[in-house]
């Protein structure tokens, strides 16, 4: 009864205009789309529920969405209230059994030849960077190298590894956003 629903939901439930990243996309200011996404990921996807009121947000991973097909990985972007400057961005996945795809190149000047290679291997959460403290949990910082406004905030919570960018947020104001997400 559980999958039958959960596949009825995907298929009639959710706004496909909104999970679908586009050169256009839909954006909302409200948490519409992201209650139903929530029943087709694999982890616990969480979200920020205080000062999101002025951000207009897209979802912009899963890209394509596939109906019936559990979900491993999510972007959103939130931009300001005209929708046209980007903000931040959350980025999320399972902290324990998400594998990751890393591209080894090497470039063979002499010859004039290249070769990649696809590794597969397992997430590691990334321990370089400033401690902070969220809610209790302990999280990373790492600024931008030109000193401009944010950086990379990541942690693990309630068994999500979730990482914030910002090129405009300070990192007081990601830390904050950080505490909000539930």
């Amino acid at each position: 009864m559980i999958l039958f629903l959960l596949i009825f939901t995907l298929l009639n439930g959710l706004n496909f205009e909104l999970l679908m990243a586009s050169d256009n996309p839909i954006m909302t200011s409200s948490h519409v789309g992201l209650d139903e996404l929530k029943y087709a990921t694999d982890f616990k996807l969480l979200a920020p529920y205080t000062s999101t009121e002025s951000y207009k947000f897209e979802i912009k991973e899963p890209f394509p969405l596939v109906s019936g097909r559990s979900i491993s990985r999510v972007r959103l972007h939130y931009f300001d209230k005209s929708g046209q400057t980007y903000m931040f961005g959350i980025e999320e996945h399972k902290a324990v059994g998400y594998k990751i795809k890393r591209f080894d190149t090497t470039i063979d000047v002499r010859n004039q030849t290249s070769t990649t290679k696809i590794i597969v291997e397992d997430f590691k959460f990334d321990v370089s960077g400033e401690k902070v403290n969220i809610n209790g949990i302990e999280a990373r910082f790492v600024p931008w190298t030109d000193h401009t406004p944010g950086g990379y905030l990541r942690w693990v919570q309630d068994g999500t590894y979730i990482e914030i960018d910002s090129g405009d947020l300070s990192k007081q104001m990601m830390v904050e956003l950080a505490k909000s997400i539930k």
